[in-house]
């Protein structure tokens, strides 16, 4: 599993390098978990080139060779836990899904989908936590015939469905339809995810991918002191927002060699975090940025978060107030990225989805929202400690009030759930 989120942090960075290409100044924010999850369903369909250019894309041929010698234990983990949820809700134990591990055991997909199964269910626990909705749901044409076994795949590990829509025949409630299940799995907060004339009846296979996000800080701010304060958005342009305060002891780092730092701001019981890359202060901010964004890898965001890099020191925070929903058309950038042939009827070959050979990715669209403000809820004011500031010689200033990076981490599994730019809040 740890190669797995190895694999979907470097699809991460890649995924943000291709959408960042020719507008270094738009606010950003995705989840990349969410993405390569719904390609993750894709790919257990995905057959001959069609597989080949997921697997790379998304660094899944990394998992394929990293984790081969640990393909037994995943499956043989992934069977304990369906013996244990069945056996704490008082049922018989079932052979059903033992049975489908057999039958995905002998080719790679079935390794990323068992990888995939046991991630998100280690995820699914934390949502009593927070509010976290991923609505990942592909929407078939009801003429095309789907597998048994990939139905019974995409259930078991993707925990969600293949639903059959009748796309042809009434396009516009094939549109409605998927769009109130949409704003139903996100708290109503994202609307109208397909607009008019974006499903039409040439429509054969939609990939449905929405992601709302809300959580109450570990130490939340007093809005009492929140201010207006000035956001420089760029070498010319200062703007007004709703900047936070608060002092406390937060972990905090330096990183040398690009002369940021790096700040973790925790959420309530520490299970998930924010870490905010921040560039020094200069004459021209996007400059600092745009050399951050150059040299993040996977393997450099894991040395910048780590305790070796980071420490806890008494932190006098300051951070904008903000709201992101951001949506993405999916077709083009992952062509650009090297996804091509599943969008291509000639081409996609998809015949572990159905045996139908003309069925192909019709459209797939990702989009998110996110809240940041004081506290996430009125309910984390009812609780906190009262600390007295005793004589201390100096506080570390963090002062977000320029462009900035941010992530959203899960700490246990350092699965990267949301990644983000804000260049204006």
């Amino acid at each position: 599993m740890e190669s797995l989120i190895a694999a979907n942090s470097k699809f991460c960075f890649d995924f943000f390098q291709e959408i960042s290409k020719g507008d270094c100044h738009r606010n950003i924010f995705f989840c990349p978990l969410s993405l390569s999850a719904a390609l993750g369903m894709v790919r257990l369909g995905a057959r001959s080139d069609s597989a080949r250019q997921i697997d790379q894309v998304l660094h899944f041929s990394e998992l394929s060779q990293n984790e081969s010698k640990g393909h037994d234990s995943c499956l043989k983990s992934k069977t304990q836990e369906v013996r244990a949820d069945s056996s704490q809700e008082g049922q018989q134990e079932v052979t059903g899904p033992l049975i489908l591990q057999d039958e995905w055991s002998n080719d790679d997909s079935g390794l990323l989908s068992c990888c995939f199964g046991r991630l998100l269910s280690k995820l699914g626990r934390i949502r009593v936590d927070c509010t976290l909705s991923i609505a990942n749901r592909l929407y078939g044409e009801r003429e095309f015939p789907i597998c048994p076994e990939y139905l019974d795949g995409v259930v078991q590990f993707y925990h969600t469905t293949i639903e059959s829509i009748d796309f042809r025949k009434d396009t516009e409630k094939s549109r409605q339809e998927i769009n109130f299940w949409v704003e139903s799995q996100s708290q109503g907060k994202i609307k109208e995810l397909f607009s008019k004339d974006t499903i039409n009846n040439a429509t054969v296979l939609v990939l449905v991918n929405a992601v709302y996000f809300k959580a109450k800080w570990e130490k939340y701010f007093d809005s009492e002191n929140t201010v207006d304060a000035l956001f420089s958005v760029n070498e010319n342009e200062k703007k007004t927002v709703k900047m936070m305060n608060q002092k406390g002891l937060f972990r905090i780092g330096f990183i040398e060699e690009l002369q940021a730092q790096i700040l973790e701001m925790r959420y309530t019981k520490g299970a998930l975090s924010m870490f905010v890359l921040l560039p020094a202060c200069s004459a021209d901010d996007l400059k600092g940025l745009e050399e951050l964004e150059k040299n993040i890898t996977y393997e450099k965001i894991v040395a910048w978060s780590s305790s070796e890099n980071m420490s806890e020191e008494r932190v006098d925070v300051s951070f904008p107030k903000f709201t992101l929903e951001d949506s993405y058309d999916l077709n083009s950038i992952l062509r650009g990225m090297g996804i091509t042939d599943i969008f291509e009827e000639r081409k996609a070959d998809l015949t572990g989805i159905s045996p139908t050979p003309k069925l192909y990715l019709s459209k797939i669209v990702h989009k998110t929202f996110v809240e940041v403000d004081e506290n996430g809820s009125e309910a984390a004011a009812a609780s906190g400690v009262v600390g007295v500031e005793k004589s201390v010689p100096s506080w570390v200033t963090f002062n977000a009030n320029h462009p900035f990076l941010f992530f959203i981490r899960h700490n246990k599994t350092q699965t990267i759930l949301f990644y983000g730019r804000v260049c204006c809040p």
